[in-house]
């Protein structure tokens, strides 16, 4: 995936709850200077916000003035004694030389953690009208305001190199999460095209809907939860972080699926198989009593897994399933299910979809649950999609 497609993956994940990932977005995408300092001043914290701001100020207010530069040629030789620097402050606020500009230089300049001669010559550069800020100066600046600050020097990389963007994210989420840190790891072991098509915008709305909706509406997936046709794990990563669900179980039949669904859910496979992902053909599922069947732990050892009935059955993937009806025949009466289906029909772009609607209401007819608790349409760029809820 590229940066960019990364930033506005984290934009639709988490830009809402925490809109400082779309100031992430900015300085990925545009190098934005207003969002470098946004993140700056959250990253070096409350107690370097007044210098940040200085610095802020210097390069929005730069005035072609030789009153700023003059004072270059006393700092050079006394930036080590913060003493000297406050008397000369003082001197400067007495007189008829000092202006706002002065004044928050002398701000920067004393709360700097480091005052070398390269981070003065920085600054000097930095507040010169001559030309537009240099990235690499300015993070000189950054960094010599807290010389033991790591984030800063993480904030670069995404800015300049568009790398570490997912462990900034991590940061800027408060670690919360899961799937910036995994999605690293995803990244790594299985870039290609049909990861970056697992993580379009269209297939992530579509499953943040469904985890929207039954928070909305407070429904109970209960205690086992089968994803049908999981494909690369997205659904449940988003379902751990943000629903209250205890165990989920993947299953695809393309045996490429498993290891990156459980990569990106990690943690929770790793944690007594909350999470299993196995290659499976769901028309062979079983959904009562208890189920045994064959799966593969993650160094790829064979081992059998006995699961319980499931409480909840979803399939985001049902214009994809042939024979869809035997398959939904076999879901026993009474279960909850989500079921999703589109009406993309565009065979470049959507291969073996047989299976589309062109309605909620043909969807719904189609499906014709005992009780339904919740139906409507999620209009995408390409196409619609549909989603019931409900118990069979």
């Amino acid at each position: 995936m590229q940066p960019h497609e990364i930033v506005d993956r984290l934009t639709i994940l988490y830009g809402n709850k925490h809109p400082i990932i779309n100031s992430l977005e900015r300085v990925a995408t545009t190098e934005e200077l207003s969002s470098i300092f946004v993140l700056s001043s959250y990253l070096l914290g409350k107690k370097h916000r007044e210098t940040v701001s200085a610095l802020k100020n210097l390069i929005y207010e730069r005035k072609p003035e030789d009153n700023i530069f003059v004072l270059f040629t006393v700092i050079n030789g006394i930036g080590d004694d913060i003493e000297a620097l406050h008397a000369l402050r003082n001197v400067v606020s007495g007189s008829k030389f000092v202006n706002l500009q002065t004044e928050l230089l002398f701000k920067l300049i004393i709360n700097l953690d480091n005052r070398d001669e390269e981070v003065l010559s920085a600054i000097k550069n930095l507040v010169s009208t001559g030309a537009e800020p240099d990235m690499f100066l300015l993070f000189k600046v950054l960094q010599a305001i807290d010389t033991k600050n790591e984030s800063i020097g993480t904030l670069k990389s995404v800015t300049l190199y568009k790398t570490n963007i997912l462990k900034l994210a991590h940061q800027l989420t408060e670690e919360k999460y899961t799937i910036p840190l995994n999605l690293k790891n995803m990244i790594k072991s299985f870039e290609g095209e049909v990861l970056t098509d697992s993580l379009s915008r269209g297939q992530l709305r579509s499953k943040i809907w469904i985890s929207d909706t039954v928070n909305d509406l407070d429904i109970d997936l209960g205690d086992m939860v089968y994803v049908c046709a999981g494909w690369y794990g997205v659904l449940p990563a988003i379902l751990f972080e943000r629903n209250k669900v205890k165990t989920i179980r993947s299953f695809d039949i393309d045996s490429s699926c498993a290891l990156p669904a459980e990569t990106l859910n990690r943690s929770y496979a790793q944690n007594d198989w909350q999470f299993k992902a196995s290659t499976f053909d769901i028309r062979e599922l079983i959904y009562t009593g208890e189920f045994e069947y064959e799966t593969l732990k993650y160094n790829g050892d064979k081992e059998t897994i006995t699961d319980g009935a499931p409480t909840c059955v979803i399939n985001t993937s049902c214009e994809h399933i042939d024979d869809f009806d035997d398959w939904w025949n076999n879901i026993p009466t009474g279960m909850l299910v989500v079921m999703q289906n589109n009406d993309f029909d565009d065979e470049d772009e959507h291969d073996h979809a047989d299976n589309t609607v062109s309605s909620i209401e043909e969807w719904s007819k189609r499906l014709n649950v005992s009780e339904t608790l919740y139906e409507g349409t999620l209009a995408l760029d390409k196409y619609n999609r549909y989603m019931i809820i409900g118990y069979k």
